[in-house]
């Protein structure tokens, strides 16, 4: 048997970490919810408060949510237009199960038992009608959340063996990572051992083509087995999508040809990758988010570039924590502030179980920045002076949280406040009738769990 992992204290003798200025920062007060798996199979919720300049945490919940380590986690989009804001928190783990759980009443729903019977790879809603789940198997499986059935499942095939490969029982084309266009309509998929990116046309659910990475991707870039981790669909229309590889990213335009690659420097493996799109002056910018081995977090600029030019990404900023902690990113989720244009709060997890709230206020920046480029156009005519410090004051820390847990995933989600009170209430008036009925008595059958007695709006997608 394996030796238990030490937990060693911070050393002092880091490289020293650039303070953020937060004088100029100013948030309203806003809540949201903490949501992360770990190794021993304990599922672990926090509220997060933000007051003024700093966060709080109260923990929600603890509690073994399955049988052995939680690999991903996924909750439904919110629902703008219902009162009790039912949203669902899906997790699964080797286990093969996926548990339903209602996210802000914290009750089990009930358990989808996928037909491939093989543990889970990634878990996703692209709609609040929607649960689309992808496995080692190879399959990708799309629920209907109205009433959990099992509209249609695709298949990856098992990638060819390579030449000189040595061929091991077991080990086939599982699914990595799945992401759905915003229109629903289509979707990308990278697998293990298979050096491509899928593509899924869900209006058929069936595969629309491959597209094979080429040769031209760089080793440093791709690592060793060149296999793709993440895909993720960049913002913006016709914009294209982008590949996490071991080592960097290679960013594809509508097209699927490259149009650039992004490498943390120094060089470290790369664990999770996001984009958005924040204001910048009269425009908008697009910016990825990636998190590095060594413990950072790393916001790069994606300028729009002219016609049959290579995008060239610029550094934004750096994020590290203010100790001499450098464990591994292993997850992390992004919310914008409900009320300030501009502001994100970004939730980090390294892999000694810490997480950390920062505040990305991009609202600021885009506005300093279009006043420095007007002024220096009126200076020097068309040319704009290159800043080299264009990206200090972006992040500001708020708080941190150790759960004391080995972290292997995480995600955040607005607190739904007329959702908590209504279950309050419902278990007060329970506890005053004396009713001890266990809601989880009937939890375990597995699909047939009826959410919504009024008719949910369809995904425009799959056929039945």
């Amino acid at each position: 048997m394996g030796t238990k992992r030490k937990r060693h204290p911070p050393t002092s003798d880091s490289s020293p970490v650039p303070s953020t200025d937060m004088s100029s920062l100013s948030l309203d007060a806003v809540s949201f919810q903490v949501v992360a798996g770990s190794y021993d199979r304990v599922l672990h919720g926090l509220r997060a408060t933000v007051t003024g300049k700093s966060c709080s945490f109260t923990p929600l919940f603890l509690f073994n949510a399955h049988a052995s380590s939680i690999r991903c986690l996924a909750v439904s989009p919110a629902e703008s237009n219902s009162a009790t804001g039912k949203r669902v928190l899906a997790t699964s783990s080797p286990d093969t199960k996926i548990n339903l759980y209602h996210l802000h009443t914290r009750t089990h729903l009930g358990s989808l038992a996928p037909p491939s019977a093989s543990p889970t790879t990634s878990l996703s809603f692209p709609s609040k009608s929607t649960l689309i789940s992808t496995d080692e198997a190879g399959y990708i499986h799309i629920f209907r959340t109205r009433d959990w059935s099992l509209l249609t499942s695709m298949h990856c095939p098992a990638p060819k063996p390579r030449p000189g490969a040595i061929a091991h029982s077991g080990i086939g084309g599982g699914v990595s990572d799945l992401a759905v266009h915003p229109s629903g309509k289509l979707a990308l998929s990278v697998s293990r051992n298979e050096r491509a990116v899928r593509m899924w046309n869900l209006m058929t659910g069936r595969k629309a083509g491959v597209l094979a990475f080429p040769k031209s991707i760089p080793r440093l870039i791709a690592g060793i087995a060149g296999d793709g981790i993440k895909v993720a669909w960049r913002p913006g229309k016709d914009s294209g999508y982008a590949v996490l590889f071991e080592r960097g990213v290679v960013l594809f335009g509508a097209d699927s040809e490259i149009k650039g690659t992004i490498t943390a420097q120094p060089v470290s493996k790369l664990h999770q990758i996001l984009f958005l799109e924040v204001p910048s002056g009269d425009d908008t910018q697009e910016v990825c988010i990636v998190a590095t081995e060594d413990g950072r977090v790393l916001l790069y600029s994606l300028p729009k570039p002219a016609a049959d030019e290579e995008l060239k990404p610029t550094l934004l900023s750096t994020i590290t924590p203010s100790t001499a902690d450098r464990s591994r990113i292993k997850d992390f989720s992004l919310l914008p502030h409900p009320s300030q244009n501009g502001t994100y709060f970004l939730t980090t997890a390294n892999s000694n179980g810490i997480i950390r709230v920062y505040a990305l206020d991009f609202g600021s920046r885009s506005d300093e920045q279009s006043k420095r480029q007007k002024v220096d156009k009126e200076a020097v005519g068309d040319t704009v002076a290159d800043t080299a410090n264009a990206g200090t004051g972006i992040a500001h820390m708020l708080g941190e949280y150790d759960t004391n847990r080995r972290i292997t995933c995480l995600i955040t989600a607005e607190v739904d406040e007329s959702a908590v009170k209504e279950h309050d209430e419902d278990a007060d008036e329970a506890s005053d009738d004396g009713s001890n009925s266990d809601s989880d008595g009937d939890s375990e059958s597995d699909v047939n769990i009826v959410e919504d007695a009024e008719e949910d709006e369809e995904w425009g997608g799959i056929a039945e």
